[in-house]
């Protein structure tokens, strides 16, 4: 079958590409072929479409480090600080729609390439705030006898983010589904309190967790050994950042980071962001992880790794305490305002109850996929 998936656009975000990867890869493993929509809002300018064409003709040629350069030395754009992302993408996503900054785009992609199933999620795409377009979100682009299938999107919070106006669309689009999953047990909360529908929805896996260690081994095989605390902050404050200087000094360890600290300034040069490869390799490597991310706390699962997660309220804690409850180690969330003194930083994780969780809920979240996947 072909099949169309839209989540959020790509862009720095690790999670963001590894979900998309990982959804896509567990579909054609079952046989499909497999297309994901990028869906941007705003008009692009007719000269930025001919110097993106140019750069991306450039790189294909084999010139990419004369736009790499000039974009370093100019400190302007954004090619050379996305290199590595665009190779993870040609390596193993392939199959990505161009930018589609309007439902009519969308629907003349898929109608191109004769899509027959679609699907919206992973990840925060029913986060009102965060989706480009509440229509598309909820696949209302879709032909009505379409084959329509949610599969592990999160709203990202436990509020309802919906005017009543759009609530009473996504009543109605839902109750053309096939079938229904969220994330997040709180986001089977939020449909039981604000529409109503005629199937019940799942909790399902992140796509990221369908795929085995073995899988993303192979992936970072090339990447040097490194050992340590491992740091994946996205939100970080003096007291994050204090609390794992001690952690490291008692543990006589190193910290090391998978993500470049200058990926986010306005400075080019120096600001490239670290291959996805690298990202994972550093959950292989590492001693203890420290993170406040969602995604963070699932390589650290995949590859049995102590974790601590610090409260993340700018991005959502509702996120991060669904997957640890899920997993039953709710023990791991770290309030800064909380005495930590008191923390038992030595207590350790039960993997053999985790793993044994992971499995039952893999097979549970694949069953979801392949009876929605059914031609009735």
């Amino acid at each position: 079958m072909k099949i169309a998936i839209i989540s959020l656009p790509l862009s720095y975000n690790y999670g963001g590409y590894l979900q998309c990867y990982a959804l896509m890869e567990t579909l054609r493993q079952l046989g499909n072929e497999v297309y994901y929509l990028q869906r941007e809002n705003g008009k692009q300018s007719s000269l930025k479409k001919i110097l993106d064409s140019f750069k991306k003709m450039c790189e294909y040629i084999g010139l990419g480090e004369v736009i790499y350069i000039f974009e370093q030395q100019t400190n302007s754009g954004l090619f050379y600080k996305t290199k590595h992302f665009r190779e993870f993408t040609r390596k193993y996503i392939k199959t990505i729609s161009p930018i589609l900054r309007s439902t009519k785009e969308i629907q003349n992609y898929c109608k191109k390439h004769d899509i027959q199933i679609y699907i919206t999620g992973s990840d925060q795409i029913w986060r009102g705030s965060y989706s480009r377009s509440i229509n598309d979100a909820f696949l209302g682009f879709a032909p009505k006898d379409s084959i329509k299938i949610a599969y592990a999107p999160s709203f990202g919070s436990d509020n309802w983010e919906f005017t009543e106006e759009q609530t009473n669309f996504i009543e109605n689009q839902l109750n053309t589904f096939k079938a229904i999953s969220v994330r997040e047990k709180d986001g089977i909360k939020l449909l039981e309190e604000n529409v109503k529908l005629n199937i019940t929805p799942n909790v399902v896996l992140d796509p990221t967790l369908l795929l085995s260690k073995e899988h993303y081994l192979n992936i970072a095989q090339q990447i040097p050994k490194r050992n340590g605390v491992l740091t994946y902050i996205l939100n970080n404050n003096e007291e994050k950042a204090q609390i794992i200087k001690e952690f490291c000094q008692k543990r006589k360890l190193q910290s090391y980071s998978v993500i470049n600290p200058k990926t986010n300034s306005n400075i080019i040069k120096g600001s490239q962001g670290y291959p996805i490869e690298d990202w994972i390799a550093g959950f292989r490597d590492a001693n203890f992880v420290m993170t406040d991310s969602f995604h963070a706390i699932v390589f650290s699962i995949i590859f049995n790794k102590p974790f601590w997660v610090f409260e993340n309220e700018a991005r959502g804690n509702s996120r991060l305490k669904n997957i640890l409850q899920l997993f039953e180690c709710n023990d791991r969330f770290i309030s800064t305002q909380e005495n930590l003194n008191i923390v038992d930083w030595e207590r350790p994780i039960d993997w053999n109850r985790i793993n044994h969780i992971k499995d039952l809920l893999t097979k549970k979240s694949l069953d979801f996929l392949k009876d929605a996947l059914e031609n009735d």
